[in-house]
């Protein structure tokens, strides 16, 4: 299985930032990427994104500890105390 990470990056290499998140997925979506790639990217924070890092550290993808996991199962360690993930842009830096 390829890493999701890599994937995004791969699907990205070529994207002329700073973009949308709309513009993003419509991109993923032309560059033909997988359907996992692609839904990761359409859950982005509808924001403008300057690099591939911020995209990188906003996108939500499977951790190692959800691989086979049920859609269910995977909601509920989603919302476990022990997931909790912000996105880098959201971050209060005070």
């Amino acid at each position: 299985m390829a890493d999701p990470y890599e994937l995004v990056k791969e699907t990205l290499a070529e994207f002329k930032f700073p973009g949308t998140q709309q513009e993003i997925v419509e991109y993923a979506f032309q560059y033909g990427a997988d359907p996992d790639t692609r839904r990761a990217l359409h859950s982005l924070p509808l924001a403008t994104y300057d690099n591939l890092a911020e995209v990188l550290r906003s996108v939500r993808l499977p951790t190692v500890d959800e691989e086979g996991l049920t859609p269910s199962e995977k909601a509920a360690h989603s919302r476990s105390k022990h997931s909790r993930q912000v996105a880098e842009y959201l971050r209060d830096v005070s």
